[in-house]
């Protein structure tokens, strides 16, 4: 059983922003202290029968579906609605006020580390620590060494997809104006590409500016002294804003204003498939769009590159993550059930979320036939470059961010998306941008720790 959750007007995405702030405060105030003396829901059904409703961004036609009526083919007694949201601001408002409130909801996605953090940390999500630790297969998620988000040191989620980010560029293009593009590219290379681009006839060159912040630090940029203190001082920072200033100036990418003018943020692929500009930093949602010819009608095919090195011949990380986190809800009353779920989600029902362009990490180990059938559709060849994707996603280096270190990381992190806005609108200098984030992150995580 499927439920939508669909229809947002521009004037109702702002309204909703507004709301999720406010939203974001009240669950910010709920810290795991006063969660942790509430006494567990007792379970009224078992690893095999229960009733769950699960929250989710993707389309049910673009897998969950498909994967939900085979997980109630294998358990019977296991029944399971899926509600969809989708996965921007007004929807992240929805799903943290119904699981504040009283709708019933036993499993639920958090796509970022900033819904993650906020989540767990107000008591609405499940300690999965112990749970993970009896399993075979996801007990890689609490071993010494984190590769994905913990809050406080515990595991409240479990990442269901492998999403490195890399670069999607039309190959059409490059071919025809003779750009050559390798695989073992920098920033410098992708400006310098970008700047071509637009000189080929692209309205601009690129959609989006790399990052060398997370690239040269990892998962844990925006914190030293093991998260202590903000690290918004660091010469990546000011390298990345100087960066972005230069690609608007020179037409390399969208200035802010039209970023904010059209709402672009939640649409490029439109853009990049009907040729506004010639690549874009990504992951996998944009094979999902490519392949979709009926929604977005293009001729050219798409090739992949790896996220571009900050320094040519020197370590650095890809800011990707291990993502699509899948949460239990603190307030089920399944819990049993809602494992068996989560299980099968990373196990054997992985193969149907593919087609969403969704990759669990045991498929990023064994990649199959069939996983690459359904990522890329019938028409593969024609509509990709399959050989540079494979060199481009199977691949450890560089490694993807890993995210232990949460302490007022919701707060931090939309400090830094408003700070970033003013400096693009030119409201703001750098320095003094730099200073004031620097300053208010520090007084953050002194308040949070």
């Amino acid at each position: 059983m499927v439920s939508n959750n669909n229809g947002i007007s521009r004037r109702s995405l702002l309204i909703g922003g507004l709301g999720l702030a406010a939203t974001t405060t009240l669950l910010a105030a709920c810290g795991p202290s006063e969660t942790s003396a509430k006494k567990p829901v007792e379970d009224k059904g078992t690893e095999a029968e229960g009733s769950l409703v699960v929250w989710g961004g993707v389309d049910p036609a673009m897998g969950p579906q498909a994967l939900i009526d085979a997980f109630m083919k294998k358990h019977p007694k296991i029944k399971v609605e899926y509600v969809r949201f989708v996965n921007n601001e007004e929807g992240i408002l929805k799903l943290d006020t119904a699981l504040q409130g009283g709708v019933p909801i036993d499993v639920f996605f958090s796509y970022g580390t900033v819904d993650i953090a906020r989540r767990s940390a107000a008591g609405l999500a499940m300690d999965l620590t112990d749970l993970a630790k009896k399993d075979d297969q996801l007990k890689m998620f609490v071993e010494k060494e984190p590769i994905s988000t913990r809050v406080d040191g515990k595991l409240y989620s479990i990442p269901t997809s492998m999403y490195p980010n890399y670069v999607a560029l039309n190959a059409d293009a490059l071919e025809k104006a003779k750009i050559d593009v390798p695989f073992d590219w920098t920033i410098d290379d992708y400006h310098d590409v970008a700047q071509k681009l637009k000189k080929s006839g692209f309205e601009v060159g690129a959609y989006n500016a790399p990052k060398p912040f997370p690239a040269t630090l990892g998962g844990d940029y925006l914190y030293k002294d093991g998260g202590k203190e903000s690290n918004f001082d660091h010469r990546s920072y000011r390298e990345e804003l100087d960066l972005v200033l230069a690609m608007e100036d020179d037409d390399s990418i969208f200035t802010q204003e039209r970023l904010l003018a059209e709402g672009i943020g939640g649409y490029a692929q439109n853009y990049f498939l009907n040729g506004t500009f010639g690549m874009m930093i990504d992951g996998n949602n944009v094979i999902r769009y490519a392949k979709n010819l009926a929604e977005y009608p293009h001729d050219f095919r798409v090739t992949f590159r790896p996220y571009p090195a900050p320094a040519g011949g020197k370590p650095y990380f890809n800011p990707g993550v291990r993502g699509d986190d899948v949460q239990i809800s603190s307030k089920t009353q399944y819990a049993a059930a809602a494992w068996t779920f989560v299980k099968f989600w990373m196990g054997e029902g992985a193969d149907h979320m593919t087609t969403a362009g969704k990759i669990s990490p045991d498929q990023f180990a064994n990649p199959s036939d069939q996983m690459y059938e359904n990522l890329f559709g019938p028409d593969a060849d024609k509509l990709f470059d399959v050989d540079a994707f494979n060199k481009t996603f199977f691949t450890e280096e560089p490694p993807m961010s890993v995210r232990a270190i949460t302490t007022a990381y919701t707060e931090i992190s939309t400090m830094k998306s408003k700070m970033e806005s003013e400096v693009r609108l030119r409201t703001k200098s750098v320095k003094d941008a730099i200073a004031e984030l620097k300053q208010s992150a520090d007084e953050a995580i002194a308040k949070a720790s």
